[in-house]
Formats: structure tokens, C-alpha cells, sequence
């Protein structure tokens, strides 16, 4: 069966949600999300994870590489659009939500890009996906000042936490291992927080 991502992918994932400065209506902005897509030879699959909630902000806006967030991300929520397809990916096979059923995201070490880059930034992600712990590099891109809304992808490969069989090269509906994941997200104010409830 064609399934996907590992995210955390969240998991990516994740990272910073967040509150607004209510200087706009709530309408008007858009919501948190944490999104990921999966492919084999015949189509791209999209899904996206609906409920996660931070568990610590700790935000220094004049030493940024000080602040940290965490990021809880419910494997459950996992949704493609295909009821069949999401009971697998929570199946044993996939991420196995009955023995794994959250990731934790950590985000951390946060530098600041100078220049023409100066809306961008790089953070130190720690994911806990699957009983599998990996770190790596993230970039974001500060999408809204005002509201303190941020944009980061990265690719990642899902058999790095055990998730899933590997790719069988001459079956056209083996998964690929590569998933990509896309977070959108408003930051905590600065200072420690505590969590906001789930987005769903």
C-alpha cells in the first residue's frame, strides 16, 4: 500500500507555533501547520499532522542561540485524505502509534543569517521519532515581522528511524525513502511560555 511520512517529521517538525501580537484578526492570518509529502513512481502523497502542542518556549530575541523549543507532535493526527492509507501509516508498518504515539521536536541553537539572507535563519533540530533520535540542520524563513510567522522545510529519510520496509526499486508503489516536510508556524513571544493548547 502507497503510505508516506515520517516527518516529524514532524515531525518535523515542528517547531515554534506560537500566539499572535493580536494586531490582526484571527481570520485574516493563517494557521499553524505542519505538512509533508511522500512519493513512490506513480504519484506524490500529502499529509499533514493536525494535533501537537509545544511543550517548552524559551525565546531570547537579543541571544537567539540561547532560546529553545519543544514540540510534541501527536502520530495519530496524521492525515493524507485517505482514511485506508492513514490506519496504515499508523499501523506497526509505518509509525506504529500504539508503541510510538508522539515525536518530539527540539529546536535550538538558532543563528540568525546576515545581508540579503537577513530574513532567514537556521536552527539545530533534535527529533525523537519512532524510538529513533536524530539531529540536523533547519532552515526558516521569516515570513511576517509583525506577526512573528516563520516557514522551514528540510527533506528527511524515513528509513533513518526505522519507519517503514526500504525501497524496492522495481516496485512502482514502494515508498520513497526521501519525505519532505514543511512547517508553518508563528513563534512564542519572548521568554519562557507555556503551552498553548493543540491547534486541533
Amino acid at each position: 500500500m502507497w503510505t508516506i511520512g515520517r516527518c516529524g517529521l514532524a515531525l518535523v517538525c515542528l517547531l515554534a507555533l506560537g500566539m499572535l501580537d493580536g494586531s490582526r484578526a484571527e481570520e485574516d492570518v493563517p494557521r499553524d501547520a505542519i505538512l509533508f509529502s511522500a512519493r513512490n513512481l506513480i504519484l506524490t502523497a500529502h499529509g499533514e499532522f493536525h494535533r501537537w502542542q509545544v511543550r517548552r518556549a524559551s525565546i531570547d530575541e537579543e541571544h537567539p542561540e540561547r532560546s529553545v523549543v519543544e514540540v510534541e507532535v501527536e502520530l495519530a493526527s496524521v492525515d493524507t485524505g485517505i482514511e485506508r492509507r492513514d490506519e496504515h501509516l499508523r499501523a506497526a508498518d509505518f509509525f506504529d502509534v500504539e508503541r510510538f504515539p508522539t515525536a518530539l521536536v527540539t529546536l535550538e541553537g538558532f543563528r540568525l543569517e546576515e545581508g540579503e539572507d537577513a530574513d532567514r535563519f537556521t536552527a539545530d533540530v533534535t527529533l525523537d521519532l519512532h524510538g529513533v533520535t536524530r539531529r540536523f540542520p533547519m532552515q526558516f524563513a521569516i515570513v511576517d515581522r509583525k506577526t512573528r510567522r516563520i516557514a522551514g522545510e528540510v527533506t528527511l529519510r524515513r528509513t533513518d528511524f526505522g519507519i517503514g520496509g526500504p525501497v524496492r526499486r522495481w516496485n512502482p508503489v514502494s515508498v520513497r525513502d526521501e519525505v519532505h516536510v514543511h512547517v508553518d508556524a508563528r513563534v512564542p513571544p519572548a521568554g519562557p511560555s507555556e503551552a498553548p493548547p493543540s491547534p486541533r
